[in-house]
């Protein structure tokens, strides 16, 4: 049998503003934020796996959850499938 590893697209993010439109993941798309300190990640459609840098623990958000990031570090954002999320 054959396995083949598919890579999913990285989307490398350095800092976002307020005014940030609302992003939208296909299932395997990753999100990488670096600078998360003070922000909000709210998932507005779909299951998203968050992962944030020095913290032991994931997060799994459905729609209308949100997650308050406190430390400041990389936010690696996944689709568990579509995934669509604004950060405030």
């Amino acid at each position: 049998m054959n396995k083949t590893l598919r890579l999913s697209a990285l989307i490398q993010v350095q800092s976002l503003t307020a005014s940030d439109r609302a992003w939208q993941l296909l299932p395997g798309q990753v999100v990488s934020i670096e600078h998360g300190k003070g922000k909000r990640i709210r998932c507005t459609a779909g299951h998203l796996w968050v992962t944030l840098e020095h913290c032991p623990s994931d997060y799994i958000l459905e729609p209308e959850q949100s997650l308050e990031i406190g430390e400041n570090g990389r936010i690696v954002i996944s689709a568990l499938d579509s995934g669509d999320f604004k950060v405030a």
